[in-house]
């Protein structure tokens, strides 16, 4: 993918970030442009995934599958937060079953009680958040004609400033995760370890 064939302008964060950046498209239907972009952020101490969706296209997708836009924004911040967890588990031996269905399901019923989430702010722009294990994540719909989910770990959601990135120039275009055999987000070596029972805690709170 070369940045500038990028037909919206997406979302970064506000400073300078001095450590690893790259950019990955966000895939919807065959044949059709991306349904966003992704710009990620990572250090040895945090990474910060900023997702842009272009209101139309999203909307016109989410339409004509049926649910609310703005459920299914929801939807794919806490769905994004289930696979991050996921990946921060290293415990050997066998994943409990039917853990990945019920943190499925966990995140259907997060998603439609967003109106419950805690509110924060991105500088003037208003936003939802939720977490999962070590990972914290928002979106908010205050950017013009565009849709913005953020997930964090390691820096606290409210504490992050968000720009326009018109030049992606700075942002690494890696290679395709389908060669990679991994999303990039899912090698970062410094994510921090967690056990099944912080999942399965998480699942039966109130």
């Amino acid at each position: 993918m070369e940045t500038d064939a990028t037909d919206f302008t997406p979302w970064g964060l506000d400073a300078s970030w001095p450590d690893q950046r790259w950019l990955e498209p966000l895939h919807g239907r065959e044949d059709e442009p991306p349904m966003g972009l992704r710009l990620g952020h990572a250090s040895a101490s945090a990474m910060v995934l900023i997702c842009t969706f272009p209101s139309s296209r999203f909307d016109r997708q989410v339409r004509e599958s049926g649910p609310t836009a703005i459920r299914e924004v929801a939807y794919e911040t806490t769905y994004a937060l289930v696979n991050l967890a996921l990946h921060q588990i290293r415990t050997p031996g066998a994943r409990p079953g039917g853990l990945v269905g019920s943190l499925l399901s966990h995140a259907v019923q997060q998603a439609n009680r967003y109106l419950d989430w805690p509110a924060i702010h991105w500088g003037d722009a208003a936003a939802r958040m939720t977490e999962l294990a070590s990972w914290q994540a928002g979106f908010s719909l205050d950017f013009p004609d565009a849709y913005v989910l953020v997930h964090a770990c390691g820096v606290a959601l409210e504490t992050i400033r968000l720009r326009p990135v018109d030049d992606l120039s700075g942002y690494e275009v890696t290679t395709d995760p389908f060669e990679l055999g991994a999303m990039h987000w899912e090698l970062w070596p410094s994510r921090p370890d967690i056990e099944y029972e912080e999942l399965t805690r998480t699942l039966v709170a109130p």
